[in-house]
């Protein structure tokens, strides 16, 4: 019981302080390389945050199937959990002007992962091409998003963190980065000893662990950079990492091994991805920003989406 509670206590704790230098990080890079805090959120947040996702793809090889999985729930996590919570405690400014490209791109790379799945593998005669289009969306998203000079802001601090060196900063992500993983990773542990202990069934616990296993990075960055009013990288933080689950760790797993999918992912786990995508696209595009309402909306269907599993266990398979 000692060790539980280290575990979720030591988590909890890793995970507020990762997400606080993180987004504080993240906020001064920006400042200092002229860019706009969205670019830097739809990368350094992003690409971080999926780390864990990137990983488990290199090391799933033997088990393919694990790869398709990681990639679509965590996707469908980053939306309805992270997002949706993160709406729901603050709304949050989303200017579809400002983000047109990059949630074109996210529902584009959704709806090409969803008729990808119709072939029933990946392998990498798609695996490859997929990391190359990560690469121009790079180049042209630091290409189009230069930051307004007029716009750098400074820190309401004592010590401001644009004064900060930029290896500093970088510094200073690396080690939320590092804080976050082993924070999600001791907590995740320490709340499933928990459950193990207080008599919970084994299939509801692999349902919340991998619910919150997959985005709890994510889901403590958006908390965090909406609570500090940084709501241009708590949105980034969750457009990018979905980007990136799909063209880079997808891609990066299907270059290395075929990738099947199975019947459940096609008829059930992809559609409800890209409801999702769609769900928040039609926010962003029509409200120009997030607010509670649509924040319960994409949590009652990531809801709809738990209770289905949680009913139909053959769905998890």
């Amino acid at each position: 019981m000692i060790w539980i509670a280290i575990c979720l206590i030591a988590g909890a704790v890793m995970l507020y302080f990762g997400s606080e230098w993180l987004v504080r990080g993240a906020k001064g890079l920006a400042l200092n390389l002229g860019v706009a805090p969205f670019v830097i959120g739809l990368t350094v947040l992003a690409f971080g945050s999926s780390a864990p996702e990137a990983i488990t793809s290199i090391v799933s090889t033997s088990n393919p199937e694990i790869i398709i999985g990681n990639v679509v729930g965590s996707n469908i996590a980053n939306v309805g959990l992270a997002i949706g919570l993160a709406a729901v405690l603050g709304p949050m400014a989303a200017v579809y002007k400002d983000m047109r490209l990059e949630i074109w791109v996210m529902l584009l790379a959704s709806a090409v992962l969803c008729c990808l799945g119709l072939l029933g593998s990946i392998g990498s005669m798609i695996g490859i091409p997929l990391v190359l289009s990560l690469f121009v969306f790079l180049f042209v998203v630091f290409k189009k998003k230069k930051a307004d000079k007029e716009g750098r802001a400074v820190y309401e601090e004592e010590v401001t963190i644009d004064t900060l060196r930029t290896s500093v900063l970088l510094l200073l992500c690396l080690i939320g980065l590092v804080l976050l993983y082993f924070g999600a990773k001791y907590f995740i542990e320490g709340a499933k000893d928990l459950a193990h202990l207080l008599g919970v069934s084994d299939m509801i616990i692999g349902l919340v662990v991998v619910a919150i296993g997959t985005s709890l990075p994510e889901i403590c960055i958006s908390l965090l950079a909406a609570r500090r009013g940084e709501a241009d990288l708590a949105v980034a933080n969750i457009v990018g990492s979905n980007i990136f689950n799909i063209m880079f760790v997808l891609g990066i797993g299907a270059a290395l091994v075929d990738i099947p999918i199975s019947q459940s992912m096609v008829g059930f786990h992809m559609p409800m991805m890209m409801l999702l995508a769609v769900t928040m696209f039609l926010i962003v595009r029509f409200k120009n920003r997030i607010d509670r309402r649509s924040g319960f909306v994409l949590l009652a269907i990531y809801v709809v989406y738990f209770i289905a599993m949680a009913l139909n266990p053959s769905l998890m398979s």
